[in-house]
C-alpha cells in the first residue's frame, strides 16, 4: 500500500532517541531547547519553545499578541477547525479571506480588503494567519506589507521559500508542526518561534509557568534535532517522488497544483485536483493499493461551513453570525479545493 504520508525515520534518528533514553532524562529539558535553537537558526528567528500540541502553540501565539477582546483574526477557510476554536476561546472574532483561485494560499488582496473594511470598527483586524498549506508559499511579502501582526504556520511548508526568503521568516510568530506527517517529525509536538528576542523571552517565561505535560519531552526532541539537520535531503527526496507522480498524472485528465511566481514550494504530499467523481477516483486508487484522503478534511470550512445563505433575517441571522458559521458560497475557491482536492 502506498500511504498518503510516510514518516522518514532512519537508524541514526532512532540512535539519537536511544541515546536520550540511556540518560534516564526523558521529559522536557535541554534537548527541547536545542531543537528550538536549530529550527530557529534554519529560519533566522530568535527562538521559542517546544510544546506537545500544535493547537496550544497557536493559542500561545495569539495570547502573546495581546489583542483587545473582539479584535478580528483573519484566517483562510482551509485552516484547521481547531484554529477557529482557539480564536473564539479568546473572545476574538475569526474572519475569513478566500484562497486565490489557482492555489490553496490565502488571498492577500482579500485580506487587505478586510483590513480596510474593519479599520475604525469595533472589530479591527488584529492579526493575520498565513498557512503554507500542502507546502505552497502564501503571498507573504504582500501580507507583511499590511502592517498587521502575522502568524505563520509552516508545518506543511518548512523549507519552502519566496524566491528570496524562507517561509517562516515573515511572521511575528511562526508555528512549526512536528507530527509524523509534517516535513520534519519528532513523533509529535510543535514549536512556536518568535522573530524578536523580546517575544522569545516572553514565550520562555510562559513556558516556565506551564505544566510539564504540555511541553515536548526530550525523547521526542532528540528525534527532531536529527531531522532538522537532514531537512534539505528530505526536501530533495520529496521532490523526486513528486516528479514521478507528476509524470504519471500527465497521462490523465486530472491535474496537480503549481506554485505561482518565483516562490519554491515543498512537497508535503501530492495533491490532485479531481475532474469528475472524487469517490470514484478514491475507489480506483484503493484497488491499486494507493491510499487517498481529502486534503482539507477537518478544516474550518469542512467543520463550520454551511452550503448556502438561506435568506433568513432578523434575530436568527444574527445568531448565525454570532456562531461564526461559514457560508460556503462566500469562499468559492476554498470550497472547490475542499470538494475536489
Amino acid at each position: 500500500m502506498i500511504l498518503v504520508a510516510r514518516p522518514s525515520i532512519r537508524r541514526k534518528d532512532m540512535d539519537a532517541v536511544l541515546s536520550c533514553m540511556v540518560t534516564d532524562s526523558l521529559g522536557p529539558g535541554s534537548l527541547s531547547g536545542q531543537l528550538c535553537d536549530s529550527v530557529s537558526n534554519y529560519l533566522s528567528l530568535a527562538g521559542g519553545i517546544a510544546l506537545r500540541e500544535r493547537t496550544r502553540a497557536f493559542g500561545l501565539a495569539l495570547d502573546h499578541l495581546s489583542l483587545s477582546p473582539g479584535a478580528s483574526v483573519v484566517l483562510d477557510p482551509l485552516a484547521p477547525h481547531s484554529y477557529h476554536e482557539q480564536v473564539l476561546a479568546r473572545t476574538l472574532r475569526p474572519v475569513y479571506a478566500d484562497v486565490v483561485a489557482d492555489s490553496v494560499s490565502i488571498d492577500a488582496a482579500d485580506v487587505a480588503a478586510l483590513v480596510e473594511e474593519l479599520s475604525g470598527s469595533s472589530n479591527p483586524v488584529g492579526a493575520v494567519v498565513a498557512q503554507a498549506h500542502l507546502g505552497f508559499v502564501p503571498q507573504l511579502d504582500e501580507l507583511a506589507a499590511l502592517g498587521v501582526p502575522l502568524i505563520e504556520d509552516v508545518s506543511e511548508g518548512l523549507g519552502a521559500n519566496t524566491g528570496e526568503d524562507r517561509v517562516g521568516q515573515f511572521g511575528r510568530f511562526t508555528i512549526v508542526g512536528l507530527e509524523p506527517d509534517d516535513i520534519i517529525t519528532a513523533g509529535g509536538g510543535c514549536l512556536v518561534l518568535a522573530k524578536s528576542r523580546g517575544d522569545r523571552t516572553a514565550l520562555r517565561r510562559t513556558a516556565d509557568r506551564l505544566p510539564a505535560d504540555t511541553l515536548l519531552p526530550d525523547m521526542n526532541a532528540a528525534l527532531g534535532t536529527i531531522q532538522i539537520k537532514e531537512i534539505e535531503r528530505y526536501i530533495a527526496r520529496r521532490t523526486e517522488i513528486a516528479s514521478a507522480f507528476q509524470n504519471a498524472l500527465m497521462r490523465g485528465r486530472h491535474r496537480s497544483l503549481v506554485q505561482a511566481g518565483d516562490a519554491q514550494n515543498v512537497h508535503f504530499g501530492f495533491p490532485v485536483l479531481i475532474e469528475g467523481s472524487v469517490s470514484d477516483v478514491a475507489t480506483y486508487a484503493r484497488k491499486k493499493g494507493v491510499e487517498t484522503t481529502l486534503a482539507f478534511a477537518r478544516s474550518a470550512l469542512d467543520t463550520y461551513g454551511r452550503p448556502e445563505r438561506d435568506g433568513r433575517d432578523g434575530d436568527e441571522a444574527e445568531q448565525d453570525e454570532s456562531e461564526h458559521l461559514l457560508a460556503e458560497s462566500d469562499f468559492p475557491h476554498a470550497r472547490s479545493f475542499l470538494m475536489r482536492l
